[in-house]
């Protein structure tokens, strides 16, 4: 049996799931439930084409479920991890966490982007490439909890995502 804590990428992925993917998501959950002024509204009046729903809506996380969400983080932290199943999926968790290291760099930089231009003046490139960043980050963490899952045997979804 493995220790999580000598395994520097489970770590970054687990912490990607219940740290960076739960910010991301709670900032897309602002916008919409604002009724989406900011990039999804730019987005609609940027370019009538282009679809802002491609992910799924989110679901309002409760102080209950954040709190419920955190132990789960903690008990995944603490709790031993089978060295067939981590190497069997060692390779998979290391893609998903460089590729969200990658998305996650994208919508930082197009959110820099998207706060300098203001929302009157914003290209739609940008408004693009902010929602193309946070569709695939929802979907790569949709990916990595799936994997983490199967290693730890336990379905560990956290609350805050739908």
């Amino acid at each position: 049996m493995l220790d999580p804590i000598q395994i520097p990428i489970l770590l970054k992925a687990i912490d990607f799931v219940f740290d960076e993917g739960h910010k991301l998501l709670e900032e897309r959950r602002e916008r919409r439930k604002t009724g989406a002024v900011g990039v999804a509204g730019a987005a609609s009046a940027a370019s009538a084409p282009m679809q802002t729903g491609d992910a799924p809506d989110l679901t309002e996380a409760t102080p209950a479920e954040t709190a419920e969400s955190s132990e789960t983080k903690q008990d995944l932290l603490s709790s031993k991890i089978d060295e067939i199943l981590w190497k069997n999926h060692e390779a998979e968790v290391q893609h998903l966490v460089r590729l969200l290291e990658t998305y996650s760099r994208n919508y930082h930089l197009a959110s820099e982007q998207y706060a300098k231009w203001g929302d009157a003046l914003v290209p739609p490139i940008i408004v693009h490439n902010m929602t193309q960043a946070e569709n695939s980050m929802a979907e790569t963490l949709k990916k990595l909890e799936d994997v983490l899952s199967k290693v730890y045997k336990k379905d560990i979804t956290p609350n805050q995502q739908a």
